[in-house]
């Protein structure tokens, strides 16, 4: 081979060698580059996940339950006080589960927010991490004081070039956070009461006690329980971790005496007595607390408050919210009833109107005035509290259902007494007045109830028990049921033939188990048996409404997320 030829391929492969030295070291370079910037950015996830939980740590104490979260707001736009807030909501509108975040975000009040740099030894804590947390109300959650009952939690962390957020969407750690809890199982005197064959726990459910089971139930969602007494058959769980056992520090730290001692003085601050509450330019709940009265030389002694929700179109009065007193004649002990009044939404405009009807009740009102029916515009904000038991009963249309328009909470230092169905407006599609009887809830209606889109909440509370006095036959109520030194039972559980399925969709807690029905091996001998469908949209955070019972300084976390 000549030598000029040796020379040629002496270059070529030098050439070829220098190209693949300078590939390998670039895809080197870009690995390296790459692997980097991993690195940074898992440094900066981590980083804002560790501030997350900091800052959780930080605003747990001011979620004061009923009262809602006491953070000292800033009144303020947060895009022109936080340089990097507009630039997160980019980053998660921009994700897969974009169009979710921007229906989010108009939930969001963002003329009030709070820098956690401002508490007393958060700076000095999170020194380590370079970043900042900010927390801004939701809306939707708001409490006749101001004070909102969720929130966002948004931390940002840095990491050479790269910033990344964690959130978290938090509530007042709410006693409807499960479907089913009860302190105790037993009931007074020692009597056992069962999970039995058919019946469904659809939803969270706790028991500070032992369950026991004699039948084949069906537990749906998660189960947290003191122990599982297991008399005969085979119970269902479709969680594959349940039932969890609780220890009895996790028993001890939530208690429902913790909730119930303090409850009734916290709801003193959204309610108002009758004659503040008609004046009042904020809103507020009513604190009907009626004695005795005289009328002409006789003594009028109130027994019970009666409450009516909306009839079915065409079957009663449509009324949103009328409120009646029972009460006892002595001149010949004869129990009779007054009207108070009427709540309804003002049309076209916020607010309600109340309209009074009449003299007699002015008396029991403490009103002043003379004359017939008065209409008052007023700022309720859906609480009614009482000294006395409250039935919950169609007056003018008895054995009717009732449909709740609106959010509502009854509270009553005694008894709450339910006498017919109690049906949410959303839902009267669902139960027609006419069928109600006789339709049994089933898995299809339970998801085209959860699926409905729809506004109305009740709360039912009682500070001994909720009784259901009328049986009504496959009985439904759509309420969060609250019986704090009692329970939830069934009067004359034990009497007559079965009538079919108790429904509650929302949630159920009570101090011990009480009676809704008999049974023999699979079969309801007498009253009902359960049906018990949690209402999901009490985690969205948007249906937690004023007066909702709740532990104070302790926080519930609806959704965690980070973004980068």
């Amino acid at each position: 081979m000549r030598k000029g030829y040796v020379l040629i391929y002496t270059l070529i492969i030098i050439a070829a060698i220098s190209i693949l030295s300078i590939a390998l070291l670039t895809n080197t370079t870009a690995y390296v580059r790459n692997n980097a910037l991993e690195i940074e950015k898992n440094n900066a996830y981590l980083s804002s996940q560790k501030l997350l939980q900091l800052s959780l740590a930080y605003i747990k104490p001011y979620f004061s339950g009923t009262s809602g979260i006491t953070l000292s707001w800033t009144s303020a736009n947060v895009n022109q006080n936080i340089e990097w807030w507009n630039r997160f909501k980019n980053y998660m509108i921009s994700q897969s589960d974009g169009d979710y975040w921007q229906n989010f975000f108009n939930r969001i009040n963002e003329q009030r927010y709070f820098d956690l740099s401002t508490l007393s030894g958060f700076t000095e804590d999170s020194s380590d991490i370079s970043g900042s947390s900010i927390v801004l109300p939701i809306a939707a959650s708001y409490q006749a004081n101001g004070r909102p009952y969720s929130a966002f939690l948004v931390s940002r962390a840095i990491s050479g070039k790269i910033e990344a957020y964690s959130v978290a969407v938090v509530a007042v750690d709410f006693l409807n956070k499960y479907a089913y809890f009860t302190e105790k199982e037993t009931r007074p005197g020692g009597q056992t009461i069962y999970f039995i064959s058919k019946e469904v726990i659809d939803g969270p459910m706790r028991s500070n006690d032992i369950i026991h089971i004699s039948g084949n139930p069906r537990f749906k969602s998660t189960v947290e329980v003191k122990g599982v007494d297991i008399q005969s058959g085979n119970p269902i769980f479709d969680d594959p971790f349940s039932p969890k056992i609780l220890t009895q520090q996790d028993i001890e730290s939530y208690r429902m005496s913790m909730i119930a001692s303090n409850y009734s003085s916290d709801l003193n601050a959204l309610v108002k007595n009758p004659v503040d509450f008609v004046n009042s330019t904020i809103e507020s709940g009513i604190n009907l607390n009626l004695r005795t009265i005289i009328r002409d030389g006789k003594r009028l002694t109130p027994v019970r408050l009666i409450v009516e929700f909306k009839s079915a179109q065409g079957q009663g009065n449509d009324q949103f919210m009328k409120v009646y007193v029972e009460y006892q004649d002595k001149s010949d002990n004869k129990v009779k009833t007054d009207s108070l009044f009427t709540l309804k939404p003002r049309p076209s405009e916020d607010g309600y109107h109340m309209v009074i009807h009449g003299q007699d009740a002015r008396e029991w009102l403490g009103l002043q005035g003379s004359g017939n029916d008065e209409t008052r515009n007023v700022n309720f904000n859906g609480v009614l509290k009482s000294n006395l038991t409250i039935a919950l009963r169609n007056h003018t249309n008895s054995d009717k259902p009732m449909y709740v328009d609106g959010k509502y909470t009854i509270y009553s230092e005694q008894d709450v007494e339910i006498y017919d169905h109690i049906v949410y407006e959303d839902f009267r599609d669902l139960f027609p007045h006419n069928r109600i009887d006789n339709i049994v809830v089933n898995q299809e209606l339970v998801e085209q109830m959860r699926n409905t889109e729809r506004s109305d909440f009740l709360n039912i509370v009682a500070n001994n028990s909720v009784i259901i006095k009328d049986k009504q036959r496959n009985m439904k109520i759509n309420a969060s049921i609250y019986a704090f030194n009692g329970s939830f039972e069934v009067q004359n559980y034990d009497e007559g033939s079965p009538n079919g399925q108790l429904t509650i969709f929302g949630s159920l807690m009570q101090n011990y188990r009480g009676p809704v029905g008999t049974f023999s091996g699979d079969t309801t001998v007498s009253g009902y048996y359960k049906n018990y469908i949690y209402d999901n949209k009490i985690l969205e955070g948007i249906s937690i409404i004023s007066g909702t019972p709740a532990k104070k300084g302790e926080i519930l976390v609806l959704t965690l997320r980070g973004v980068y």
